[in-house]
């Protein structure tokens, strides 16, 4: 597992992404766990899809939230870039806990494989739309997940603020989970739905639930 890591590890300095504050008032997220100025780790991220280490393992990564309120669902912005260009689309998913793994899928979202940046630049996190604006429960586990075909070679950044919540691994396409992986979660925020009308500043939408 560390070696497969050490492929995403790029040794780039210590940089910070930091976006235009908004000038509309946002409430609070449900769930986030970006850095000031909705910073994260620009440097490293977990696999997604081909893991570069010659295993032609499918790599999926799910990441554990808890809602501090009960809402629905808005957006999920999340930090995403490539290694190599991506020719397919990527998928996000908001899931179910199913014993300490994703379960159920609540919705999915596609998130366009040109939208992505390079793993190590400034890139924008990914803002996805909710069209369902399914019912997230107060003090009640979810997942975020992220998955793409073998053909791409992603990483979902990983946070920057120490957070340790449990992240989930699989080398087969989702179809079975190592949970918890003991790997760092990767950087997202989990919005409620009066945000979910007007994008954020120095935010790119990322289309098609």
């Amino acid at each position: 597992m560390n070696r497969r890591l050490t492929i995403l590890s790029v040794n780039l300095g210590v940089w910070t992404l930091v976006l235009a504050v908004p000038s509309a008032v946002w409430a609070d997220p449900i769930f986030t766990n970006f850095g000031a100025g909705s910073s994260y780790d620009i440097t490293t991220g977990s696999p997604v899809g081909d893991g570069l280490d010659s295993t032609g393992f499918k790599y999926v990564q799910g990441d554990t939230f808890v809602p501090s309120t009960t809402a629905n669902l808005g957006s999920i912005v999340i930090a995403l870039s490539y290694l190599s260009v991506p020719t397919d689309p990527i998928t996000v998913a908001l899931m179910q806990d199913a014993g300490d793994q994703p379960g159920d899928v609540l919705e999915s979202f596609i998130v366009d494989a040109g939208s992505l940046g390079a793993l190590g630049t400034n890139n924008s996190p990914v803002v996805l739309t909710s069209l369902l604006n399914p019912l997230l429960t107060e003090g009640t586990r979810y997942w975020i997940t992220v998955s793409s075909p073998v053909t791409n070679s992603i990483a979902w950044n990983l946070n920057n603020i120490g957070d340790t919540a449990e992240e989930a691994l699989s080398s087969d396409g989702g179809a079975t989970w190592f949970s918890p992986s003991g790997l760092t979660a990767g950087a997202f925020e989990v919005d409620p739905q009066d945000q979910s009308s007007a994008p954020r500043s120095g935010s790119r939408p990322s289309a098609a639930r």
